[in-house]
């Protein structure tokens, strides 16, 4: 009778509590290390083209824009209209009790302008089109698409990721202006039903929501954006072998950027707080 010649499975060897500790350590340092590379190598190519505007390219940024901007609007709108109408639903409930309605405006018009617009936007943004710039450049990677670009003398930090950059930090805040604006007109809607006008309510609003709650929530929006894309991107031209490397890449740019994103508005509420802003 012939035996059976199959090679018995490995078996894996369980690490323990200080190897998986070391091997965490590990990882996450060379993580970091890559990220502040892919960093510092985007912030100099990013400078070297503005510094230099015949090196940008005009129609990859349009294209990029309108593939993850201008599609983007209605979801965009949706939302920020749905905000608005929550947190003056919400808010409202609250101060009807003490009979202070009105303040609910200050509420919504702050709330919208300085953070709701910008985040849920951002958050949005890195679902929907941070993971696309992770797909896309995965795969690629996948087809060696990018060792073809090197191959021809075309850098693909400069031919791919750079224009990416540049469509994302201006998207963002457009793509924030159309969700705020909806969400205050939603929270309008909202206050005319506890006998506030659309005067009163303009009024009030002009007198809470100053310039710079504006400029601020815009610089976020443009950091946001800029934040998504250098992940995306980074996540993307760092995708191993294999469909499955690809699908690995578009999730860690999505849960990387939303990390990011809510660190970095924390850390921007605590400064401005700090600084009285």
């Amino acid at each position: 009778m012939l035996k059976n010649f199959s090679p018995k499975p490995v078996e894996k060897k369980s690490l323990d509590i200080v190897s998986s500790l070391g091997k965490w350590l590990h990882d996450t340092a060379s993580s970091t290390k890559q990220s502040i590379t892919f960093l510092g190598s985007a912030c100099c190519a990013l400078t070297e083209v503005l510094l230099h505007p015949s090196q940008i390219r005009f129609g990859e940024i349009l294209s990029v824009s309108d593939e993850a901007g201008s599609r983007a609007v209605g979801i965009i709108c949706l939302i920020g209209f749905l905000m608005g109408v929550i947190i003056a639903f919400e808010t409202a409930l609250v101060a009807q009790i003490f009979g202070a309605v009105i303040f609910v405006v200050n509420g919504i018009g702050i709330a919208m302008t300085r953070e709701l617009g910008p985040l849920m936007t951002a958050i949005l943004f890195a679902g929907r089109s941070g993971s696309a710039f992770a797909a896309q450049l995965g795969t690629q990677k996948v087809n060696e698409e990018l060792n073809a670009l090197t191959t021809f003398g075309l850098s693909p930090m400069y031919f791919l990721v750079v224009p990416r950059l540049i469509a994302s930090s201006l998207v963002v805040p457009l793509l924030s202006v159309f969700a705020t604006i909806l969400g205050i007109l939603g929270g309008g809607l909202v206050m005319a039903m506890y006998d506030i006008t659309y005067t009163q309510f303009y009024v009030q609003l002009l007198k809470s929501v100053t310039v710079t709650d504006i400029v601020f929530g815009l610089v976020k929006a443009v950091i946001f954006g800029f934040v998504i894309a250098l992940i995306g991107c980074q996540c993307g031209m760092n995708t191993g072998a294999g469909a499955a490397a690809v699908g690995s890449s578009t999730t860690k740019s999505v849960v990387k950027s939303i990390i990011w994103i809510v660190v970095i508005d924390g850390a921007a509420a605590l400064l401005t707080n700090r600084l009285g802003i």
